[in-house]
């Protein structure tokens, strides 16, 4: 699903400010999309452009008004249809296994720091979702419970390929091939 897509999925929930989408994005896509905060806004300027959501400022006392975004029907519409599509595979992006391919180049030190930084990283991002289960338990529907739990498998399995990958480069000794003709 594209950026529009998620947020009109927001907004089939209740009204939000760009703030509380912030949020909904921080604790369930922010993992398993390539979508940033930086898309949210010119997003959702650009949907209320096509008629999709509405905008309504929320008057409030000393601070800054809110601005609390509500889907339309036709932004309903949208959204419905995009979630009936078709769900082709999609090719996963991964600069690891694109510098891995390269590692021959590397030295073994090399080899075996970059992997375990990677590593590192990954396992923060475990942490993180680890730290939002209690949240996401406690107000996730069950599909969205399904798409947490997979999303944790997911980086699971992914910690435990890049380390047997580590072991893997800790015992090899690679000598450099030509590229095959």
């Amino acid at each position: 699903m594209d950026v529009k897509s998620i947020i009109l999925g927001f907004l089939m929930y209740k009204g939000m400010t760009g703030y509380e989408l912030k949020k909904f994005f921080s604790i369930s896509f922010s993992f398993f999309s390539g979508f940033s905060y930086g898309a949210i806004y010119p997003a959702l300027k650009k949907m209320d452009e096509e008629g999709l959501i509405t905008m309504r400022p929320e008057i409030q006392d000393g601070v800054p008004n809110r601005k609390v975004y509500t889907i339309t029907p036709k932004g309903k519409e949208v959204f419905l249809h995009s979630l009936r599509g078709p769900m082709p595979f999609e090719k996963q992006r991964s600069p690891f296994l694109t510098r891995l391919f390269f590692f021959a180049h590397l030295s073994p030190e090399e080899r075996i720091r970059n992997a375990r930084q990677y590593l590192a990283s990954v396992e923060e991002v475990q942490r993180t979702l680890e730290a939002t289960r209690r949240e996401i338990e406690a107000h996730a529907d069950p599909f969205q419970l399904l798409c947490f739990e997979f999303g944790v498998r997911f980086h699971r399995d992914l910690t435990e390929n890049i380390s047997e990958t580590i072991k893997a480069l800790e015992n090899t000794q690679v000598r450099k091939r030509r590229p095959p003709r």
